[in-house]
């Protein structure tokens, strides 16, 4: 039977404190939250629309680059669960502090990446400091807001995500112009040792299950299945954009990547029903509240960040825009997020979990949408027009990931059990990861080199898919009051 956390147990340093009732205590987590995920946030986005600069840079092509991004969650996909399950045992702040360290050491070894090979080898560390960060930010935000205002939280938690980025945007895309992106680096490094700083004098511990062993059969099971699973994804990509579909679909490293997914995921699932201290309760997953606000949201997300990564190709290939321009005119996306997350932990509270959800899927719908029909404007005559629908679907992308994140994250963590939100944090980042992966590496496919408009369009039509389908997940999740 599993362990359950002591609520005395802490990370060593200090009591723990009961959750809700420092409102400076709560203000002051936002801004280390916030300083800390601004490399991560920021880098993310400039890295995006500043892929050809640094290929060049660097001796390499876009396509390899895309790996910079590719890699990383990867690395966050395989990893984000076992952080957060260690940050359960070990304690959320340790893990966190951990992160930060590896943030900053992995930042400026980016910084002197001396090619492809090596910047690569560098963010997908960097991917993997984050995966002890993220989960564990969430939680600490969680238990110092209280299980009621769970989704306030993560409200907040989001706005950090996406408010320091777009900071981060508008000043680091111009500035990449003029200083480079090796210089940006070095300067985010030194954000995140601020929080490092700052985190260590203040972070207060959260209640820890001090006892339980980490179940490393299962965790090495299930990194192994995801790790193969997503290979599968980006092989496969990979063999749709340099042959026919015959050749990709009877690939041997293909198909040796799909069976060892579908191995490791059978033996996941029997380690797991064996283990007198799982990793993560396989019941959970029966719980509609737990599985489809996690299915909805790596649907939408598969649109949200495969969108993302091919508009600035359509603003570069169709509209003929600059990298400091094409930076400029991605804002709103981060922007609405930013300040629309904080609605939607609102709306959370007041209306429930579920109808914030189906909006958010809704709104991505609308997104896909427009990008599509800004894909195949005529620019010589409506480029205005175009910009503008690039630019209203963007901040529907933004909105859609605002309003609905903090109740997929509230609705997600209230599903398990209390000494649980670290592992139910990082399987909620596990799937949204393997949707974002399979977006970027689907649509990145489709749209490929040189493309006209109407390759434009078709790619944005097979994130619209992806997102009504998450928009018919979101419907099936069940109404919960927070």
């Amino acid at each position: 039977m599993t362990e359950t956390a002591d609520p005395t147990t802490t990370d060593g340093v200090g009591p723990a404190v009961a959750a809700g009732e420092d409102r400076r205590y709560q203000r002051i987590l936002l801004g280390v939250v916030m300083l800390a995920v601004m490399t991560f946030g920021s880098l993310m986005t400039i890295v995006t629309v500043s892929l050809d600069l640094i290929a060049d840079d660097v001796g390499s092509s876009r396509a390899t680059l895309t790996w910079m991004i590719t890699g990383l969650m990867l690395a966050m996909a395989v990893a984000t669960p076992i952080a957060g399950k260690l940050g359960d045992i070990r304690g959320h702040r340790r893990l966190f502090l951990l992160g930060l360290i590896g943030g900053v050491i992995t930042t400026l070894l980016s910084a002197v990446a001396w090619d492809a090979a090596s910047l690569i080898a560098f963010r997908v560390l960097f991917g993997l400091t984050g995966a002890m960060m993220m989960p564990s930010g969430m939680a600490l935000m969680m238990q110092a807001y209280g299980a009621e205002r769970r989704a306030t939280a993560m409200g907040w938690y989001q706005f950090a995500m996406t408010g320091a980025p777009t900071l981060g945007l508008v000043i680091g895309g111009p500035l990449i112009d003029i200083i480079g992106w090796r210089a940006l680096f070095v300067g985010f490094a030194g954000v995140t040792a601020l929080a490092l700083v700052i985190g260590f004098r203040v972070l207060r511990p959260t209640p820890r299950q001090a006892d339980q062993p980490l179940d490393y059969p299962g965790a090495a099971a299930l990194g192994a299945a995801v790790l193969a699973g997503l290979l599968a994804i980006t092989r496969l990509s990979a063999g749709l954009q340099d042959g026919s579909a015959a050749e990709a679909l009877l690939d041997p490293l293909l198909l040796a990547l799909v069976a060892t997914c579908v191995t490791m995921g059978f033996g996941f699932v029997a380690v797991e029903r064996r283990s007198p201290a799982p990793m993560l309760k396989l019941g959970y997953f029966r719980r509609r509240n737990f599985t489809l606000p996690m299915v909805s949201a790596a649907l939408v997300q598969f649109a949200y960040m495969g969108g993302f990564v091919v508009t600035p190709a359509l603003l570069g290939a169709i509209y003929g825009l600059g990298v400091g321009t094409i930076a400029l005119v991605m804002v709103p996306r981060p922007g609405v997020f930013s300040l629309a997350s904080p609605v939607g932990g609102y709306l959370a509270t007041r209306i429930g979990e579920k109808r914030p959800i189906i909006l958010g899927a809704i709104l991505m719908v609308a997104s896909m949408a427009a990008f599509a029909v800004a894909a195949v404007i005529d620019v010589d005559r409506s480029m205005t027009a175009g910009l503008v629908l690039i630019i209203v679907g963007l901040a529907l992308s933004g909105a859609s990931a605002g309003v609905s994140q903090p109740s997929v994250a509230a609705m997600v963590a209230g599903a398990v059990d209390e000494a649980d939100l670290g592992i139910a944090n990082g399987m909620n980042q596990q799937i949204m990861f393997i949707g974002i992966v399979s977006g970027i590496q689907t649509m990145n496919v489709l749209v490929g080199d040189g493309a006209g408009p109407s390759r434009f369009a078709a790619t944005f039509a097979v994130g619209l898919v992806a997102a009504v389908l998450g928009l018919v997940a979101a419907f099936g999740v069940s109404e919960r009051s927070s």
